[in-house]
């Protein structure tokens, strides 16, 4: 109990000295009910408009006869109305002028504060630390002035953490502080060092063991590719000026996904009325239903799949990083046990639009822990295109694909002892570079279904040992229309797997089975 209140305490003294310096400038232009009029007082003595007096070269505006013939007799009548009308003559001064609305409205302005970043980040490092030293009490968080100096005198070595925590955790991490800068309207590279300031001052100042320098890697480049993905995922979800239980679950769902938008909350702004939801272009998607294999019992499988295309919504040329990204997340359930989960994303880092499509350098976040694949993970970088094309007759064509540099992880498929990572905690798995290559091709017509076939190949080579390890994933996926929102999958994935060490080698194969109902947005 003791500990309890003391962690509460603390957050609560945090949450108030982040908005002591919160203000920095007040990013919101309140504009008042009252009328404003700026009026234009100008001098124009200029005759009305006139009409030539040849009658014939002004057809266009004699008066039509019931025949259909032209005739002038309201030719008086009508260039008076027309003169009337058009004259730049001396008029009220009211006339022209600017008016605010009559109701009071916001504008969020969304500038920059790099000191606001920072403290935010330094926020969420303190809350985190603070729940691991007194709610969840752990040996490496006993810090002090001394761990701290020794930890700038040492510098950087490698740990042996979890593969989840290393692969999943880490990278998660680095994408809040990621996000917090892109929240306080930083660009790309501005957030990516956020995302390096973070790490590093948590790996120095908030652990009581030596720093890790792949802990460091894998929350900097797993924060930006990973980050971005999940802070505009969140800008989609939040509505400023949704009401009650819409605006309640949109809340939610954005905090669960990115505690960044949770800091929001605790500052007492969660609650302000703001903008609209923007409007972006994307397909999404929620699959569920049953999955099995030769060698496993049958599962309940719950996915989400995730098209974001903003960069439609721009001129030909410019493309910013993640206009366009892919998310698709699984989820297998066997005896209520999580037995199976993969996430996949691809997005664009920089690049340009062409024909039918986008070409660049693109960013990949992939992590497998399951049955069929066992573990392996991919963070990294590398050209990509992405193509589409749609018919007259409602075909259409869509691929993409990408080749990247990673660094990456896998269960070892050969043992060996104390050559590898987690060996300390019962969890032994590969680190170090590696090449993922990924390619997908979509074929269907529009209210009918499509056939979808993917291919994808890691390489993870360890830092430490001459072990290589290789994944191969061939999937297919046959989609037929029951309406416009819902879909029936039936699906086949192959997982195959290589790995060498030394003069040993290994070889093993798993299908699995998937028959999903698909529910579109």
């Amino acid at each position: 109990m003791k500990k309890t209140i003391t962690a509460t305490a603390l957050v609560v003294c945090l949450i108030s000295f982040t908005n002591l310096f919160a203000a920095e400038k007040n990013d919101t232009l309140i504009l008042s009910s009252n009328y404003q009029k700026l009026t234009f007082d100008y001098k124009i003595n200029s005759h009305a408009f006139t009409i030539s007096d040849d009658i014939e070269n002004s057809a266009d505006i004699l008066e039509p006869n019931v025949n259909e013939s032209l005739s002038s007799e309201n030719y008086v009548r009508k260039q008076t109305a027309y003169t009337a009308r058009f004259s730049l003559a001396a008029m009220d001064s009211a006339t022209f002028s600017f008016k605010v609305p009559s109701e009071t409205f916001s504008i969020k302005r969304n500038k920059k504060s790099y000191s606001k970043a920072a403290l935010e980040i330094t926020y969420v490092n303190v809350a985190l630390w603070a729940f691991s030293r007194y709610i969840d009490p752990r040996p490496w968080t006993k810090i002090s002035m001394k761990s701290i100096l020794k930890n700038l005198s040492t510098g950087f070595d490698f740990d042996i953490d979890m593969y989840r925590m290393n692969k999943l955790a880490h990278p998660y991490h680095g994408a809040v502080h990621y996000s917090i800068g892109r929240a306080n309207g930083l660009n790309f590279l501005e957030s990516t060092v956020c995302s390096a300031f973070g790490s590093y001052t948590w790996e120095v100042f908030f652990e009581a063991i030596h720093p890790s320098s792949n802990d460091l890697a894998l929350n900097t480049l797993g924060g930006v590719m990973l980050g971005e993905v999940l802070f505009k995922i969140g800008d989609m979800l939040l509505d400023e000026n949704s009401t009650g239980i819409e605006r309640i679950f949109r809340k939610s769902l954005a905090y669960i996904l990115n505690p960044a938008y949770g800091i929001k909350a605790l500052s007492g702004k969660s609650y302000e009325i703001g903008n609209p939801q923007q409007k972006h272009l994307y397909d999404f998607s929620l699959p569920f239903g049953a999955y099995s294999s030769s060698s496993n019992k049958s599962g309940f499988l719950i996915a989400a799949d995730l098209e974001y295309k903003d960069y439609l919504r721009k001129d030909f040329s410019r493309v910013s990083p993640y206009d366009w990204f892919t998310l698709d997340f699984r989820l297998g359930i066997q005896n209520n046990v999580i037995r199976h989960g993969e996430i996949f994303t691809t997005g664009i880092i920089a690049g340009k639009r062409i024909k039918n499509g986008l070409a660049g350098l693109f960013g990949v976040f992939d992590y497998i822990e399951s049955n069929f694949a066992d573990r392996i993970s991919a963070i990294g970088m590398g050209p990509g295109l992405v193509t589409f094309f749609v018919s007259d007759s409602n075909l259409f064509f869509n691929s993409s694909g990408v080749l990247s540099l990673i660094y990456g992880g896998s269960s070892p498929s050969i043992d060996s002892e104390n050559t590898h990572f987690g060996t300390k905690l019962d969890d032994p798995y590969y680190s170090g570079p590696g090449i993922l290559g990924r390619v997908k091709l979509e074929f269907g017509k529009k209210n009918l279904g499509s056939i979808e076939t993917g291919f994808s190949q890691y390489w993870v080579h360890s830092i430490f040992t001459d072990a290589d390890e290789f994944l191969a994933i061939l999937s297919l996926n046959i989609k037929y229309d029951l309406s416009e929102k819902s879909q029936i999958s039936l699906g086949y994935d192959y997982y195959l797997r290589h790995a060498s060490l030394q003069e040993r080698y290994f070889t093993g194969a798993k299908p699995a089975f998937r028959a999903l109902y698909i529910y579109r947005f």
